[in-house]
């Protein structure tokens, strides 16, 4: 049998009988989820845009037409509110 210690108010050592504070709780997995969502959010909204720019950008370089940069650009946006839209569904 394992032998499981904490520490009171006065800072004494002092013996367990169970296991404490290891595991998360429901409520703190829920919360480290919702975090994690909230911290890609930028990803998901920024990384299609700037995808369609550099991809608008490198054609107008091979083709020499200005018009794939504003392509690139609304294809970016129309992707990022399909992820948005996705993300706000799940």
């Amino acid at each position: 049998m394992k032998k499981y210690y904490s520490f009171d108010k006065n800072l004494n050592l002092k013996h367990d009988r169970e296991q404490k504070f290891l595991f998360p709780t429901n409520k703190l997995k829920k919360n480290n989820l919702l975090l994690a969502n909230y911290a890609n959010i930028g990803y998901y909204l920024v990384t299609p845009i700037l995808f369609g720019v550099f991809l608008g950008l490198y054609l107008k370089k091979a083709t020499g037409n200005e018009i794939f940069i504003i392509i690139g650009i609304v294809i970016g946006g129309i992707s990022t509110f399909y992820n948005l839209i996705r993300m706000l569904k799940q």
